[in-house]
């Protein structure tokens, strides 16, 4: 182990892990002001606010880039999937095992807008609602865990396809799937449409994203003062 990156293990040890209330306020600005549009496309209008708006980050010396939240171990949260009460934060900032810092200005944003927002249109209320009350005395009983709760799905999912072809052949492969939809004869063409045009605007994404993060890093090179190659 080389002293760059031992020095980046240590930093990576001795960060302490937070919770960072800009993902949530990021989602609540765009769902505030979002027009009706089909769910597929709606859900990838609001990645790409994210990716346009979050807040890209290199650390000195860094050779791989890439953090989920505005700073290492800041960690985003998903309250379109489960909003975190103001006892939530509470506990992840004092609990023993593994906490999370939540520091005040994070518990003010989630009092004053988060919060209030979200009440009553999460994915975890709209689902518990549809359930039967049998299932929800079992819920309640602990027979079912929590895990999806308050994380986002796919997280583990990735696949090899990133490592072979760009987005731009992405866009080529969308693009010659929307151009085969038989509006005629298919009644589930429309609702086909609708999901390749949000592909499509998640690639548009994750380019500009990809753009983000060399806009930072030329801009860290014209301020660099050291001669290290």
């Amino acid at each position: 182990m080389n002293e760059r990156v031992r020095k980046l293990r240590q930093e990576s040890l001795d960060t302490k892990p937070r919770i960072s209330g800009e993902r949530a306020e990021l989602m609540t600005e765009f769902y505030e002001s979002c027009l009706e549009s089909a769910n597929p496309v709606k859900r990838a209008l609001a990645f790409k606010h994210l990716i346009e708006n979050k807040t890209i980050y290199i650390g000195e010396e860094e050779l791989v880039v890439g953090e989920r939240g505005p700073a290492p171990k800041a960690t985003p949260t998903y309250p379109e999937l489960c909003c975190h009460s103001l006892k939530d934060l509470e506990i992840l900032n004092n609990r023993k095992k593994i906490s999370f810092a939540v520091d005040d200005q994070t518990r003010k944003l989630y009092e004053d807008k988060i919060i209030p927002f979200w009440q009553g249109r999460t994915i975890r209320e709209r689902i518990l609602s549809e359930m039967s009350e049998e299932w929800r005395a079992a819920y309640e009983a602990g027979i079912y865990t929590e895990f999806m709760e308050q994380r986002a799905p796919g997280h583990t999912v990735l696949g090899d396809k990133i490592y072979s072809k760009g987005f731009l052949d992405f866009k080529v492969d969308i693009e010659q799937a929307k151009q085969k939809l038989d509006y005629h004869n298919d009644p589930d063409a429309y609702r086909q449409q609708k999901e390749l045009e949000a592909m499509s605007i998640c690639c548009d994404a994750v380019i500009r994203f990809a753009e983000r993060y060399s806009e930072k890093a030329r801009e860290m090179a014209r301020h660099e003062t050291s001669n290290f190659r």
